[in-house]
Order: C-alpha cells, then structure tokens, then sequence
C-alpha cells in the first residue's frame, strides 16, 4: 500500500500519526491487545470530511509504531439500530474469548442510542452484519440522553458505564450489570455532576471511561465534557478526570449470570484534566498488566472548508501511559514510541533551536534544582532559513514547562514531568520550520520517520 504521507498534497497531514489518507475521524474506539497485535478502531466516515454516517475505520499494531491500516471494521446497517451511524463505544469478548464491538447505535434521535453489538473473527478483521441490542434507552424520566457504552472489571465481574445527560441539566455516568454480555442489567446514576466540583460541569458526560491506575487504589474516572448551546446547538469542552475510590462489588466468585449483592460505590476523591489543549477529546484507555494505554481524538483546529478542501479531518494522538503524580494525572507517550525516531539525536544548547515539521524532542533543563524546564514553541507564518528567528511574525504555539514535545506537522504534543500533557493543533505551511525557546534547557531531537503502512 503507498503510504499516505508521502503521497498527500497537504502539508498539514501528518508523518508519524497513521490515519486513512482521506476522509473524517474522531473518537478512538475498540482498543485492545489480542495474540499481541493491538488494534484501534475509530470513528470514521470514508466518504468525505464531515461527521456524518460514522462507520469504524480499523488501524492494527504489532508494536505500536509501524501499523497496518485494515479494512473498515463497522458499516451502518441498513434498518438496524446503527442505520445512522455505528458511534463510539469498546472491544468486549464473549465467554468464549470470540471479539464483539460494543457500541452505540444511532437511529437520528437526537441524544438518543441503543447499546449495539457486532461479533468478530478473532483477528478482527471481519464483523457479522448482525447486530443485537444489550440495552436501549434507559426506562429512567432522569435521564434524556446516552452514548458511548464502557465495559470495566471490578472484583471480578464485568459492569458497564454509559455516558448520559439528565432532565434536570446534570451529567452523568450510568451503571449496568454486563456479566451477561447480551443482555444488561440498569443500575441507574452512578455518578452525576452534581457530586463533583464544577470543573467537570457538563450536560452530558461522553466516552466515560473507568481504569485503575497502575501501583495505586485510585481509579480515573475519565469523562469529555459536552455543552448544549442556547441556540440548540453544542460545543465540545476539555477531558477532565474524576479521582474515585471504588468499594468493590460482587466477589470474583459470585455466579457468572447471577443478580449480584452490591454494586460498585464510588467516592471523589480529587479531579484532574487528563489534557488541558484545546484539541483533545475523547481519549480510549486500555487497562494492561503493568500500564493504563490512552489514545486521544485531536480535532481540527482549521475551518471546515479548508478540510473539505483537504479531504480529511482528524487525527489520533500517539498511544500515551497514564499514571498518577501528586494528585494529577500525568501522562506520556509509551516507550515504544521511540520508534519513530529516524537518524542521528540533535542536540542544541542555543537560544533559539530551528526544529523540521516533524521531529520527537526532549527538553533538559540544566543543573539539579528539581524545577521543569520552560520552553516558548513559536511557528512562523512563512519557512524559516538559516538562522533567522522571524518571532516578529511567529505565532506561539505553546509557552510553559516541558520535558517532551512532539511535533508532526499539524499535531503537537507537549508532555511535562508533573502534570497533564497539552495536545495543540496548528497550521503549517509547505517546508514549515519551527522555533523552540528553552530556558536553561538543552534541547535533544530526533526526526521523525514516515509511516508506510503495510
């Protein structure tokens, strides 16, 4: 297959984060590891670059850099409960190990959707145009809206969260028995807006997401906050993070199918944004033995035209390991991520660093006082030659601490030692050149290699 990057006019469309070479893609979905090939699904219209009957696109991974883009996974039916769109949910597997996407189905109620479920091959790569309904619309006057189904472990039993908003203008976070896979059981709220601090106020909670953070009893609580507008319309907000202690529900050896005694009890513990850009949304978190995976939506920034004119529109951030310092979530691109780093490391101890369009940079500051090195990113509004700085016509794309800051293309991506990472999208020119203002800092690069999916 030609790679995407190499062949693509637009010099916004990225080097080393692999997506379709046309059409639109927001929220990851389906994020697992199976026979030690990961997979990321995604929401995905091939047909132009607008949000419009969403299919899954399909990228697979044996190592988390070099991926393979496979046939589109999920197709809308044509009188099923997703006829209008097979919208974001998570990869569950049948008692027998045998793949299923679970997912909201949409039928062009507004707000509305019915957890759907596709079975797979088990590599994936084939999905039954079958589908089946595990729960429809709550049977609850509180709640007037659901999406985005997420399945969880607790004590050994297998629940699902469902994001939600409520009549009386709260968000929430529903809880259902999903031990049996096709058949849920309603809990009601689980968590509601109302219970937490108002820097995760939303009207409704989308893409929840529940993962026990690594060596910790603390639990993240991830939620993407949806607006309504008063004009009827909506506005995506930031991802903010719910801290939880979670007293434990039915013991590991209760019944498979059995109604259980309890269910799991949160408490707030704190709150944390898992990303505080202005591009990131959405993320999927995949619990593994040693690590909580996330993988992030970055929207555009650019005008709807200028996609449509492009062809494509959005991308997903580099898969990120998510742990907890000092009561904020922290988080950084996982280590295999240095694959895409191509020739020799670059290292620059000048005040101001020329950096290429596409290139995976570290930041040191010097001594040992302990504090993060600060750093100004400036893009320029024309290529920069030689040593010529232009900051008079530069607009700063990121100015704070950093240890870690990637930059392909259109997606930058700021990482720091002691709070949440900040994913940026920008708008390059052909040849762009980039400005990098350390302060007390040494500066390490590497360019980044082309994706050639397989």
């Amino acid at each position: 297959m030609p790679s995407p990057t190499a062949s693509h006019p637009d010099p916004a469309f990225p080097v080393a984060h692999p997506r379709p070479a046309r059409g639109w893609l927001n929220d990851p979905n389906g994020l697992c590891r199976v026979d030690g090939v990961w997979h990321v699904f995604f929401q995905h219209n091939p047909h132009s670059a607008r949000h419009d009957r969403i299919h899954w696109g399909h990228l697979s991974s044996p190592d988390l850099v070099d991926w393979t883009e496979e046939p589109v996974a999920l197709v809308p039916s044509t009188d099923g409960p997703d006829r209008d769109g097979c919208w974001s949910g998570v990869m569950g597997f049948d008692d027998d190990g045998a793949p299923v996407a679970v997912y909201s189905g949409v039928q062009g109620i507004e707000n509305a959707s019915e957890v759907t479920l596709a079975r797979g091959s088990a590599d994936l790569r084939e999905w039954s145009a079958e589908r089946h309904v595990a729960a429809g619309m709550p049977e609850d006057d509180r709640v007037i809206g659901v999406r985005d189904p997420f399945l969880v472990r607790i004590a050994g039993r297998r629940w699902a969260l469902q994001g939600a908003g409520l009549a009386d203008g709260q968000a929430a976070v529903l809880l259902y028995d999903a031990e049996d896979l096709d058949r849920w059981t309603y809990h009601g709220v689980w968590l509601s807006s109302g219970q937490a601090p108002a820097a995760v106020d939303a009207d409704i909670w989308e893409c929840p997401q529940l993962v026990r953070l690594t060596d910790t009893e603390t639990w993240a609580l991830v939620v993407s906050r949806w607006h309504r507008r008063p004009d009827g319309g909506h506005e995506l907000g930031d991802t903010q993070a719910l801290l939880l202690e979670i007293e434990d529900a039915a013991p590991a050896d209760a019944a498979p199918h059995g109604a259980p005694t309890t269910v799991p009890t949160p408490r707030i513990v704190g709150t944390s944004a898992v990303d505080d850009g202005p591009s990131f949304y959405a993320p999927q978190v995949l619990a593994e033995p040693d690590r909580a995976l996330m993988i992030g939506w970055a929207r555009e920034r650019r005008a709807q035209e200028l996609s449509d004119a492009a062809g494509w529109s959005g991308l997903l951030t580099w898969p990120r390991v998510l742990t907890l310092h000092d009561g904020a979530l922290v988080s950084r691109p996982v280590p295999e991520c240095e694959g895409w780093r191509e020739g020799p490391a670059h290292r620059a101890d000048d005040d101001v660093v020329i950096l290429p369009d596409a290139c995976d940079v570290v930041v040191e500051p010097h001594g040992s006082t302990g504090s993060p090195a600060v750093v100004t990113l400036r893009m320029p509004t024309s290529p920069l030659t030689g040593s010529e700085t232009g900051s008079e016509t530069a607009e700063t794309v990121y100015s704070g601490p950093a240890s870690r800051i990637v930059i392909d293309r259109s997606i930058i991506e700021v990482y720091r030692e002691d709070g949440p990472a900040r994913t940026v999208r920008a708008e390059p020119a052909p040849g762009q050149q980039w400005q990098l203002i350390p302060q007390g800092a040494a500066v390490t690069w590497w360019a980044l290699r082309p994706w050639s999916p397989a």
